[in-house]
């Protein structure tokens, strides 16, 4: 094994040899025992780890919790008219005027029947009865 390979299964596998397969193991082994900047190359490679491993860590906040909890306590709910018509308003308005122009239009286009139609209805409607078998003349 050569450094060139050494340092693709440092990238493939990590610092930790433990972890690498076994035949990798052996010769690289070897190599570290006979190479100094195979050594300097795992070291680095075990540095960068274990500072990214350290940037992972997140810091613990003790009583954020209690914070936040005590902060929803002392907060002061309004349960007055006002603000719930900050939010009712605008869809009530929305519906009225749905409603309001909806009656606006059934009421402007209400056509008053003239006297010719009326007559064309009964005309119409008077050989439907004269059709259906139930006249009043063969009672």
């Amino acid at each position: 094994m050569n450094e060139q390979d050494f340092e693709k299964l440092l990238d493939l596998y990590g610092s930790d040899v433990a972890r690498w397969p076994e035949h990798e193991r052996e010769e690289a082994s070897a190599l570290l025992s006979q190479s100094r900047s195979a050594s300097e190359l795992l070291n680095a490679q075990a540095t960068v780890e274990k500072r990214l491993a350290d940037a992972m860590l997140v810091p613990e906040t003790y009583g954020l919790e209690q914070k936040i909890m005590a902060r929803f306590a002392t907060h002061k709910q309004r349960f007055d008219i006002r603000y719930w018509m900050e939010f009712i308003w605008k869809p009530a308005f929305a519906a009225a005027c749905s409603l309001a122009f909806g009656f606006y239009l059934g009421a402007a286009n209400q056509e008053v029947p003239t006297d010719l139609e009326e007559d064309l209805a009964y005309v119409t409607f008077y050989d439907y009865e004269s059709w259906s078998g139930d006249s009043e003349d063969e009672s």
